[in-house]
């Protein structure tokens, strides 16, 4: 009878010894997530990560080490609560949870850390580690990370300062009217949902069964160009413009200003236009780019002189200043063209 007994036991355990072995790695699910895709320097971003088991039996011990670069830094303080421990190696920085999960069960958790670095950054690589029910052996699989955070330009030091006109209002040459004179309408135009209300011409929309704003006939509108040159300039210089870059874009939009964005480099074009999903773009390119100029910075005041805005306001965002270059936009344009020295971070 206790030879019965004793082999009993044994059979139960090898049954289950031979069950985790065979189904315990497969039944094991994790989902890493991040609130953020694209981050400033030294922004906080959460990392939320999900372990959940399919298995009818309880699993023993299953751990999970999130991997993050060097270019990373954890917020210990963030620790209460969580059970997960924090070392690092040659390979990185390593966040590791070692749990028990029930049956069908699930556990949850999160770290926020921070990027101290410009670039692409991708996370949510982390190793799963299961074992048996004996502790002889176990499996470690790696799932790879799809979250994919770019993180943008830093913000210049000091907020930079210039006016949408390209100088003083008292230093535009005005041909026809500071402000919009709601009596003389130049034409309409589809609504875009940057206009009041009160710009929306009811009478055309019913005509045209589509949104129409009238355009009143003005001169001193703000019309703005944000012209980033990359030629000729030092590493180190083109780092402080791309800071100057997001300065100045963002102050645009804190003056509700619609402006476009154009470079002779790796950054991307983007249309007129204001608005968060305006910005995102210039962001993301700033975050991205790797400082390269792919055509000389004539090429770019060529096309910009072809288009015939001559009210556009042009802002030059360069490390060496192309005097000659400023000053045959200058002639073009009816305003006072403002550039900034990535070299100084003061207008030119």
């Amino acid at each position: 009878m206790i030879f019965f007994l004793i082999f009993a036991v044994i059979a139960f355990f090898a049954v289950l010894e031979a069950l985790s072995l065979r189904y315990a790695e497969r039944a094991v699910h994790t989902r890493v997530e991040t609130d953020l895709s694209l981050c400033a320097p030294e922004e906080e971003i959460t990392l939320r990560y999900t372990v959940s088991s399919s298995f009818f039996l309880p699993l023993l011990y299953v751990g999970v080490s999130i991997y993050f670069d060097d270019d990373v830094s954890i917020l210990p303080e963030d620790n209460a609560g969580q059970k997960w421990t924090l070392h690092s190696d040659f390979s990185g920085i390593h966040v590791e949870h070692r749990m028990r999960l029930l049956p069908r069960g699930r556990r949850t958790g999160q770290v926020v850390f921070r990027i101290k670095r410009r670039g692409a950054h991708t996370v949510g690589r982390h190793y799963v580690e299961t074992g048996d029910y004996l502790g002889i052996k176990a499996s470690v699989r790696t799932v790879e990370g799809e979250d994919r955070i770019v993180c943008t330009a830093k913000s210049w030091e000091s907020e930079p300062e210039f006016d949408p006109f390209g100088g003083l209002l008292g230093e535009i040459s005005v041909r026809r009217f500071i402000h919009e004179d709601p009596c003389l309408i130049a034409g309409y135009r589809d609504y875009t949902g940057r206009e009041p209300m009160k710009q929306i011409s009811w009478y055309q929309s019913a005509k045209t069964g589509r949104l129409t704003v009238r355009q009143q006939d003005h001169t001193a509108q703000a019309n703005v160009a944000v012209l980033f040159n990359m030629e000729g300039g030092d590493r180190a210089a083109l780092e402080r413009c791309l800071s100057l870059a997001r300065s100045v874009c963002e102050k645009l939009e804190e003056l509700r200003i619609p402006y476009l964005f154009r470079s002779n480099g790796d950054l991307r074009d983007v249309a007129e236009g204001i608005g968060r999903s305006h910005l995102y773009p210039i962001l993301r390119s700033l975050g991205l780019s790797r400082l390269s100029c792919y055509t000389p910075f004539s090429l770019l005041v060529d096309r910009c002189i072809r288009e015939g805005f001559t009210n556009r306001t042009y802002i030059v965002i360069t490390d060496a200043v192309p005097a000659e270059l400023l000053q045959r936009l200058q002639a073009y344009s009816e305003h006072r063209v403002v550039s900034f020295s990535g070299r100084e971070g003061e207008r030119a």
